[in-house]
Parts: structure tokens; C-alpha cells; sequence
């Protein structure tokens, strides 16, 4: 057993224990004090307390804090990094009747504990939670939480309840959040026409020329007042007007397999195609469809690929403002192959003037309009477009229904009013509300009156409900959570939004605390669309690819990056840990799999052949072929632990020890500045760390963290596999560098207490020896997030419980979200 690392983590982790004296001999084993006075002592006793940590006054775990000592000297048991790996190791017959007998102390600790984690804090929704609970019971999106202050992270996670402060910024915001969303929700103009349009890029042609001859025409009333370069332009635009009156389209026609200029005749026979893949030449629904009211639209274009000799050519749809600043939603890249025109249908919200904007992203990035004719291909054809909207199930809307019921907003009486606010209240409270709290509301309603009308007293009644501890908090206190606690818990924790009406009804029942009924109901959780919600969010903060993009590689050294293959990283991650949860897989293929989820541009990106289509689908992986497969082969995790011209070693290392396999590193000593160390001679970027590990302070942890990170250095900054890494040198021109092969690379190293590896594969099956460590990694983060609460020692038992009866029963992640969900832990404040 080696461990370099020990003595700079007992001084990180443990500075601070108490220093008490306690008579050893009287209360710890003696075979645990041998052992401590036989491979401890020397460092951490009488003469020398390395890190400010002696062994001898360790005593019996009276308290939370003893308890979470002796853990963390389990760990660095269990972990092989104590002793340090130039000290004595014990044997093996030693050191197992050590980590027993403080097992068996902390599992004794932990029960005289139980229930001493200190205060409950309430558990404020943050932004996420809030905009879902709002659509889910309002029916209405927008950016009224726009000027919500962030919320703060811990764990890095955003719903953790002690770092979710209330402040005076965000109860205002809160306010105006609410004014936004009542004066949406409570209808009093007619409903609103649903219209259906349907045009053709033709249509986009005959505005091309119109303006297109409004445009000389104004240039020719003008041509007095025109510059000469102006007057010169006009005077071409003319005669070439008359040479060619067709001149001014935007979108080539494309009629027998063949291109040409498109007529102002041209009828429904003859279709149009996008020819090249610049913003300004995307067609969009501008022109032909005005969004006035915010909802639901279907939207559907007809379209096949042209000229493209085999080769996929792929159609962006995108919605929203386009306005400089914003950022718009990808409904979907459609990946056409073939010259059959096909459907392609979606439903998508649209605020007041948004659009749908239309663009391919292959082929030509520009040609002036009178050159489009002449190019070669490939280009989108589109042979039409409908927009339909807005789309009404039902009248008066979600939101009003929720506010009012079925009553009229403009003839309100402060009867109705009164009955609706006590109808309203448990809706938005998710619980029943004592008659004594909505008479409070009442109240306030009534006191509005005299200067208000019904409908204006009853919009500032509910925006001050709006604002209540009862809605923007989850009240979870007692002893245990009450049925009505249980069902917000597990809708935020899966839904990331309020529980709906068959939970509530079986809270009401007391039929959701059994444990057929709560196990049936995580099933219909997972299995709802709404659980993608907790799967992007879980997935993005836990391994942190939320933040792909965040640094963005370097164009000259990294040309095949894009905006596509930046958003097919995110999807290929959330794809793999959805199929693990949906099928339940073992979380040992985090470490490894012989499958990996895979649409056609990442095959590409990784060199596996046989891969078509835009869509995500399990791809068998021939191992003798890839090295792909697990977590650690994924772009998106590759990316966020790069910056964009070089990868680091250091922080690819803490990623996998923190994310992976649940044991950070500590942080440098606080007595101890940051330290550059002399690379002077150095070539490479393991010549580098070595020098780093040759400093006193470093070295221990170091050797721990580097090692985990080098044996990724053949993954490059956006994830493709490098022998060499790459360069750039001077070429022709001396403004853009060329790529040239650089030094080799070597990824090799060694692990504490698990010996020497050659390369990435021989590193990989050296982990999957601690898949034990994953599946508690795993258990422990999907525990603080679905709890929102970081989990201390009296956690830990429940916790290594219930990821061994997981791996023990060949169980996957939905088992383990069962096996949460059905502890007490889950169950208890």
C-alpha cells in the first residue's frame, strides 16, 4: 500500500481538530494504538504535529466533529495515501483489524448521532426551480427572472439551502416577477385568432425584388443628390436591371436536379434552395408570420437535400429575437441526406416578435447574389413553410384557470374573489393552507378595496402570495418530512418544478407515504418528459458541462470547432447518462463501456465509422479500434477541464477525483503562497509537473492529483485523440499561423497504491479496481442535490449503505435514485 499524499491531507483536511487530551489507552482499541504509535506517531504526536494534527488525542466520537476526524483517517486508509509511501506499510493483517474496529466506531457514532446535523434551513427555489414551477402551474414563460441576482453554489450545485439567501435585491425582483407573470395569466380581452400561414422561398424572391426595385427606383428619384460613386452605382444597378430583370433574388431556384435564376412565375412545381451558409442569407418568419401573442406555435418546413453527392447536409432551426446580445433556442439541426422532400414538424414557444430562423450550416459561407447560380453545391431545397399559432387547448388559459377559475377577470365581485384567493392559495403553497393564513390574504385583499377595483386589489394580493415563504421556500421541518413535504421534495428533486395534481392528491390521501405507491411514482416521474429537466441540470453541474464553450479553443490550432460540435459535446454526455438511468445500467461504465451514445458529427469527431444521422443513438464500441467509452473519453468533459489552446494535467486530475471518484483533493495549505517552480530545462508538460513535485510543499498532493490528469494527455482541448501534441508556425501569410505536429506525447505516470501505467487503457483498468468509490460518489451527489443540503457525518453510513446494496444487487442509477428516495435520509429534514 503507497500513499505520497498523506501528510499535506492531514494537514488540510484535519488542522483544526480538536486538541483535547484524552486518555487513549482508556478509550481506543489498543490494537488501533499500536498502529497509530507505530506508523503515525513520528509525524503527527508529541515531537511533530505535521499539519498542526496529533494522533494521540484523537478520542471516541462524542460529537459530530470527532466522528468526521476519524472519517477522514478511514479514508486515507482506505485510499492508501497513509502512511506515505517512504514510510513503513503496514501489512495487510494490521491494518484490517484498524479500519474494522474504526468502522465500527463511526456505524456506533452514527447512531447515537442521528438527527444532530445541526439547523434545518429552509430551502429557497432558486432560479430554475422557480421559472419550471412557474410554467408548470401558470403555463407561462418569459424572462421575468432575468433580473434575478445568481444564486450561489455549493457543492456545485444552486439549490443548496444554506447558500440560498434571501436579500432585499431578490424580493424585489420577485415583486416584478410577479406582475409579469399575473398580467399574463389573467385574461380579459377575447381569446386570441388562431392563424395558419404557409409560404415559399419564393415569396422571400418577390420581396428580394421588390425592394430590389424600390430600391433603384428611390436611387433614381435621388440620383440629384447622390454622391458620384453613388450615382455610379445606380447607373449599373439600372442597366443591369434591364439585361436581367430577375436580379435581386435571394434564393436560387431549383427545378429538375438542376440550379437556376428564379422567375416571377415560378409556381408551386418548382421548389428554391438555400445556397450557402451565412446568417444574412437565412430565410426566417419575419415576413410572413407576425408572432403578437406569447404561446404555443407549430412550425413545419418541407425541405430535402440538393446537389450534395451523397454527403449529409444539415438544415439549423432556431427561435427567438435574434436581437444583438441574445442567444437563440436550437429547436433542432435536421440532417437531410436524400433528394425526397420530408416533414419536419416541431411545437415551440414564441414570445411577442420572435422568429424561426432557417440556416445551413454546410457548404459556401458566402457568394454575392449574382453568383449563387454558379456554385456547386450542396444546398437545402425547401419546398415550403407553415406556421400556425397561437395554439389554444383551452380557454381562459392555465393561468387564469389557476387565478380564477372559470370566472370573469372584468366583472370580479369581492365574493368570487375571496373564494378564488382560497382556491389559489394551496395551488401555489403546494399544501393546504389553514383557513386562519388565507383569511390573512383576505384581509389584505379587503383592505385594498377602497382603493382599488376587485381585479386590481386581487392582482396585488396575489403578487404579495407570490412572494411568500409558502411559495419561493420549501418548508421541510419536524421530525420528518409530512406527506405534502415528501411530494415537493421528490417533484423538485426529479422535475425541478412543483408536484402535480396526482401527487397532491395521493399526499392528501396518505397513500404516497407507502412504499409500493412512492416507489410506482418515481417510476411515472422518470419516465415523464419532465424528468429531462433534473437530467440537463444534474448532469451540467455535476460533471460541469454545463460550462463547455466557456473557454473557447483556439481556431488557429483547433479549425474543426464549432458552435455544432460545442452543442453535440453537451449531447452526447447527457445521452450517455440518460441511457445509463434508463436502462439502469452499472455506474461502472462511467469508468468504462463498450457503447457510447453517438450521432454522426461526434463519430466523425472520433473516428468511428459507420455512424449516419443527426440523432443520438448506443453505438457497440470495437475496442481493438477506439479508445472510447466512459465518461473520460467524452469531449465535453475533455473541453471543460482544458483551456482553449492547452490542456492541464492539474485540472483534469482534481476533475476526476472530485467528479468521478468522490475524494477532491485538498487545497493548498493556507500557510503555504502559491509556488511557480523552475522549468527551466523543462520540454514538456509532464517535464513541467515533475519539476512542480520536487517542491516540499507541492510534491504530496501533487503526486496524488497529477497522475490522474496525465493519463488523459492523449485528449486534446475539444477531445480528439493526439499522438503529438499540436503547433502552429509561420506561414505565407503572417497573420495566420499553420498547424504543425509538436512534441510527442507521454501519458504515462503512476497511481498512489496502484502502480505504474503506460497509457490511458492501462489507467482505465486501474480505476474500474475502485468502482466502490464511484458508486459512492454517485449516491453522495445525487443525495445533496435531490436533499439540497451537503451531507456531514451522519450521513455517510446511510450513504455507503446505499450505494453497496445498489452495486451488491447489480443495480444501476434508477436504483439508486429508488434506494434514496425510500431512506430515511430522504425522508428526514
Amino acid at each position: 500500500m503507497k500513499g505520497p499524499a498523506c501528510r499535506l491531507i492531514l494537514a488540510a483536511t484535519l488542522a483544526g481538530a480538536p486538541l483535547t487530551m484524552a486518555r487513549a489507552a482508556d478509550t481506543i482499541d489498543p490494537a488501533v494504538q499500536t498502529f497509530l504509535k507505530s506508523y503515525c506517531l513520528d509525524c503527527h504526536g508529541p515531537k511533530k504535529q505535521k499539519g498542526d494534527f496529533r494522533v494521540d488525542t484523537l478520542k471516541l466520537t462524542e460529537s459530530v466533529e470527532d466522528a468526521e476526524y476519524w472519517q477522514l483517517v478511514l479514508d486515507n486508509l482506505h485510499l492508501g495515501e497513509m502512511p506515505p509511501e517512504d514510510e513503513t506499510q503496514p501489512p495487510l493483517a494490521e491494518l484490517t483489524p484498524v479500519t474494522d474496529w474504526i468502522e465500527a466506531e463511526l456505524k456506533r457514532a452514527a447512531a447515537e448521532l442521528a438527527g444532530h446535523r445541526g439547523e434545518v434551513v429552509l430551502r429557497r427555489l432558486n432560479r430554475v426551480e422557480y421559472e419550471y414551477t412557474v410554467d408548470d402551474l401558470f403555463g407561462i414563460r418569459g424572462n421575468f427572472a432575468e433580473g434575478f441576482p445568481a444564486d450561489t453554489r455549493s457543492s456545485g450545485f444552486d439549490n443548496i439551502g444554506a447558500a440560498l439567501s434571501l436579500s432585499a435585491e431578490q424580493m424585489d425582483q420577485y415583486l416584478k416577477a410577479a406582475d409579469f407573470i399575473l398580467e399574463r395569466a389573467i385574461q380579459t380581452k377575447p381569446r386570441p385568432e388562431t392563424k395558419r400561414v404557409t409560404f415559399t422561398l419564393h415569396d422571400y424572391n418577390q420581396e428580394a425584388w421588390k425592394r430590389h426595385h424600390e430600391d433603384i427606383a428611390r436611387r433614381q428619384k435621388e440620383f440629384d443628390q447622390l454622391t458620384p460613386d453613388e450615382q455610379k452605382r445606380t447607373t449599373e444597378m439600372v442597366a443591369q436591371l434591364k439585361e436581367n430583370p430577375n436580379l435581386g433574388f435571394s434564393f436560387p431556384a431549383w427545378e429538375n436536379g438542376k440550379l437556376r435564376e428564379p422567375k416571377p412565375e415560378d409556381g408551386s412545381g418548382v421548389d428554391a434552395v438555400i445556397a450557402i451558409n451565412a446568417g444574412y442569407a437565412a430565410p426566417d418568419t419575419r415576413r410572413h408570420f407576425q408572432v403578437r401573442e406569447p404561446g404555443w406555435y407549430r412550425f413545419k418546413i418541407t425541405a430535402y437535400a440538393a446537389s450534395n453527392e451523397g454527403r449529409p447536409v444539415h438544415l439549423k432551426l432556431a427561435s427567438g429575437s435574434f436581437a444583438q446580445g441574445t442567444i437563440p433556442d436550437v429547436m433542432d439541426v435536421v440532417q437531410l441526406t436524400d433528394a425526397t422532400p420530408r416533414d419536419y414538424e416541431y411545437r415551440v414557444y414564441l414570445q411577442p416578435n420572435q422568429i424561426i430562423k432557417m440556416e445551413m450550416i454546410d457548404g459556401e459561407n458566402w457568394a454575392p447574389r449574382e453568383k449563387l447560380v454558379q456554385l456547386p453545391g450542396p444546398f437545402v431545397a425547401i419546398r415550403q413553410i407553415e406556421m400556425e399559432g397561437p395554439l389554444i387547448d383551452e380557454w381562459p388559459p392555465k393561468g387564469h384557470r389557476l387565478l380564477l377559475g372559470e370566472r370573469d377577470a372584468s366583472t370580479l365581485t369581492d365574493d368570487e374573489a375571496a373564494a378564488a384567493l382560497a382556491e389559489f392559495a394551496p395551488k401555489l403553497f403546494r399544501r393546504p393552507v389553514p383557513e386562519s393564513t388565507v383569511g390573512e390574504f383576505v384581509e389584505f385583499y379587503r383592505s385594498l378595496r377602497p382603493d382599488l377595483s376587485p381585479l386590481e386589489a386581487f392582482k396585488l394580493t396575489a403578487k404579495a402570495m407570490m412572494a411568500s415563504p409558502y411559495f419561493v421556500y420549501q418548508i421541510e421541518t419536524g421530525e420528518a418530512l409530512d406527506a405534502f413535504a415528501l411530494a415537493n421534495r421528490l417533484s423538485y428533486f426529479l422535475w425541478r418544478s412543483a408536484p402535480d395534481a396526482e401527487l397532491m392528491d395521493l399526499a392528501s390521501s396518505g397513500a404516497l407515504s407507502q412504499p409500493t405507491e412512492l416507489a410506482r411514482q418515481v417510476d411515472r416521474l422518470l419516465a415523464d418528459e419532465k424528468s429531462e429537466r433534473f437530467l440537463s441540470d444534474f448532469t451540467g453541474k455535476w460533471l460541469k458541462i454545463e460550462r463547455v464553450g466557456e473557454m473557447q479553443p483556439d481556431s488557429n490550432l483547433y479549425p474543426e470547432y464549432d458552435a455544432e460540435l460545442e452543442r453535440d459535446m453537451v449531447g452526447e454526455t447527457r445521452a450517455f447518462v440518460r441511457e445509463i438511468l434508463r436502462q439502469n445500467l452499472s455506474l461502472t461504465n462511467l469508468i468504462d463501456s463498450d457503447w457510447a451514445m453517438l450521432n454522426d458529427r461526434m463519430a466523425r469527431h472520433y473516428g468511428i465509422p459507420g455512424v449516419e444521422g443527426n440523432q443520438f443513438r448506443r453505438v457497440a464500441l470495437n475496442r481493438d479500434e477506439t479508445v472510447r467509452g466512459g465518461i473520460l473519453t467524452q469531449a465535453s468533459v475533455l473541453n471543460v477541464t482544458s483551456n482553449g489552446t492547452v490542456t492541464s494535467p492539474v485540472v483534469r486530475g482534481v476533475w476526476v477525483l472530485e467528479k468521478l471518484l468522490g475524494t477532491p483533493a485538498p487545497p493548498p495549505p493556507p500557510d503555504v503562497p502559491p509556488i511557480e517552480p523552475d522549468i527551466r530545462g523543462a520540454t514538456t508538460i509532464k517535464d513541467q509537473l515533475a519539476k512542480h513535485r520536487e517542491i516540499p510543499q507541492c510534491g504530496a498532493c501533487h503526486r496524488k492529483i497529477d497522475p490522474y490528469g496525465m493519463a488523459l494527455e492523449n485528449f486534446d482541448v475539444i477531445g480528439a485523440w493526439r499522438e503529438n501534441y499540436r503547433a502552429l508556425k509561420p506561414g505565407p501569410n503572417p497573420k495566420r499561423p499553420v498547424l504543425s505536429e509538436g512534441q510527442p506525447v507521454d501519458a504515462s505516470d503512476e497511481l498512489p497504491d496502484h502502480g505504474a501505467f503506460a497509457d490511458f487503457r492501462e489507467f482505465r483498468r486501474q480505476l474500474l479496481t475502485r468502482e466502490d468509490l464511484v458508486f459512492e460518489n454517485v449516491a453522495r451527489t445525487l443525495a445533496v442535490y435531490a436533499l439540497g443540503r451537503e451531507m456531514d457525518f451522519s450521513d455517510e453510513v446511510a450513504i455507503r449503505e446505499l450505494s453497496a446494496a445498489t452495486r451488491d444487487s447489480g443495480g444501476g442509477m434508477k436504483t439508486l435514485i429508488h434506494r434514496l428516495i425510500e431512506s430515511d435520509l430522504f425522508h428526514q429534514p
